[in-house]
């Protein structure tokens, strides 16, 4: 019997319900300011594992480098922008506010491209393999070994992550 896998479900639909679940912003946040993870990143590798499709150090490096001119040139500076504010003009001016809030849609759409990128270099990779089950956190493993995360932080990476939406 062939596993079942949810590929009626894009990416940023994953993301947005995974990103919702008590603890998962936090953690990934987290791991984003204190160790430079990329959070689509993590987010994709999730969803991949729902997919079916066990990623190799390979496949990870290179979708890395598929994503990171956008990311560096355009979403690491909106984030940049939007923190800058919030830090140095707070957030009881409501026009600044509203100008903080402009850039965080900007930032999420941003995003969306970056995950859109993600997904359609997933399934290239899924079309022309054979769907697995993928044993929970395969993917993530292989992603905290390549940010050099401290034993503690992946395990609490992939504890975090062995709750599916």
């Amino acid at each position: 019997m062939k596993p079942a896998f949810h590929t009626h479900t894009s990416l940023w639909d994953f993301s947005l319900a995974r990103y919702r679940q008590p603890g998962v912003e936090t953690l990934c946040l987290a791991l984003q300011d204190n160790h430079g993870a990329n959070v689509n990143i993590l987010l994709w590798l999730d969803w991949l594992e729902q997919e079916g499709l066990r990623l190799t150090d390979t496949r990870l490096r290179l979708a890395q480098a598929y994503i990171a001119p956008w990311h560096t040139e355009i979403v690491e500076p909106l984030r940049r922008m939007r923190q800058h504010i919030k830090r140095h003009y707070g957030t009881r001016n409501a026009s600044i506010e509203a100008s903080r809030d402009a850039i965080k849609v900007a930032e999420l759409k941003a995003e969306q491209a970056v995950q859109t990128r993600l997904e359609s270099l997933a399934v290239t990779w899924l079309n022309a393999s054979e769907r697995t089950l993928v044993p929970p956190g395969a993917n993530l493993a292989i992603y905290a070994r390549l940010l050099d995360l401290p034993e503690e932080q992946e395990h609490e990476l992939l504890r975090q992550f062995s709750v599916k939406p």
